[in-house]
């Protein structure tokens, strides 16, 4: 265990005291008739406060992370299971049953999934708000009263976020015998309507200026400056930024392979700027940790860099250049956008972006007001 703390970039100091914390909860639990395997949070904050770890300084149940983390990595313990304000255990239980479904049987990614299963989280609380939602109740009328109560509080995009995991959510619960009957023709689908909000871009020296905040003398800021500058100059979300493993750079070909949407792999060119930045932090600034992926936390224990973590990297940059907030799909916009307006045709921008219908790039092209201003006809003078 000290091997896998010290992998996970722990420092000496907080290796001495997981270890004695391990030590003195193993007979805490053996005293109890308890095993490893019973270990939860609950069991945990009882450790704590019938004394366990007293002769430690600064100890609280977040002190044996690194450990709870590795017993879940060996199957000792089950998937962590966030309790949440109104959650009955039940209710927890069938979502985490829905999330595995999902991949399991559905192929989902696991972002997609956990996503899938907060609709699912919001979907229940809707429709029993009070007391406890038990599924073989559900029918028809109660599905479409739920999604019309829905519609009232939630905005188009989120809603129809919503009824897409309804679907799939309800197709789950038929085929496992969790209701009687398929509800799935009880979603009414909903209107699209047409984009009309413009991407919101930033100014090129305002993304320059991101990059440039970071301390590349030190391996967090040669991260950040590798993130920003895939974010900048690729336009990858967030999340394919942190699906980066060291595997998807061909550096022989100037090459890189995008884990986008739908499980495509995308091939795109390394810029040379991009290219230094990432293999200066790959050099001389990533931690010398198991994982494969490119992109790693800063501090123990050393994780893959989440699309959170990706868009904390964003945040903290504007904080330093003096910019305004924004989050890193901004950055993408911003390359679409200036990529449109140096001349490129809208399919060089759209397989830029890697979309798949070019007409989802044409939005970019209403964001140039110039260009279009130049495209209005003069109004016609009446009367002469």
């Amino acid at each position: 265990m000290e091997e896998i703390l010290r992998a996970e970039g722990y420092l000496p100091n907080s290796i001495r005291t997981s270890m004695g914390l391990m030590a003195e909860l193993s007979s805490w639990l053996d005293k109890r008739g308890l095993a490893a395997g019973d270990l939860s949070d609950e069991v945990i904050q009882s450790f704590f406060t019938t004394g366990g770890g007293h002769r430690f300084r600064r100890v609280s149940p977040r002190s044996l992370r690194g450990v709870v983390g590795h017993l879940r990595s060996i199957g000792v313990l089950g998937p962590e299971i966030v309790a949440r304000p109104g959650r009955s255990d039940v209710e927890a239980d069938l979502l985490a049953a829905f999330g595995t479904w999902c991949i399991d049987q559905r192929g989902l990614a696991p972002v997609t999934t956990d996503q899938y299963v907060e609709q699912m989280a919001g979907f229940l609380a809707m429709w029993h708000p009070h007391g406890e939602a038990v599924l073989s109740e559900l029918d028809g009328a109660s599905v479409l009263a739920t999604i019309r109560a829905a519609s009232i509080v939630m905005p188009a995009p989120s809603l129809r976020c919503m009824v897409t995991a309804l679907r799939s959510f309800l197709r789950f619960a038929y085929v496992t015998g969790r209701v009687p009957a398929p509800l799935v023709t009880a979603v009414p689908s909903l209107k699209a309507w047409p984009r009309t909000a413009l991407p919101s871009a930033i100014p090129t020296a305002d993304a320059r200026r991101l990059v440039d905040s970071c301390d590349t003398s030190t391996a967090r800021g040669r991260r950040d400056a590798a993130v920003l500058l895939v974010l900048v100059r690729l336009g990858l979300r967030a999340s394919e930024v942190a699906r980066l493993d060291l595997e998807d750079f061909d550096w022989r070909r100037g090459e890189v392979i995008i884990n986008a949407k739908g499980g495509r792999g995308d091939v795109m060119p390394l810029p040379v700027e991009v290219g230094e930045a990432v293999a200066d932090y790959l050099c001389a600034g990533r931690p010398n940790a198991p994982s494969r992926s490119a992109f790693l936390t800063a501090v123990a224990p050393i994780r893959r860099l989440s699309g959170d973590g990706v868009a904390l990297v964003v945040r903290r940059a504007c904080q330093r250049a003096g910019v305004a907030p924004i989050g890193p799909h901004r950055l993408r916009h911003t390359l679409a956008t200036e990529t449109l307006r140096a001349g490129a045709p809208m399919a060089e921008v759209a397989q830029l972006l890697r979309h798949a219908d070019q007409a989802t790039s044409s939005i970019y092209a209403a964001a140039d007001i110039t260009a279009v201003a130049a495209l209005a006809r003069p109004w016609p003078e009446v009367g002469r």
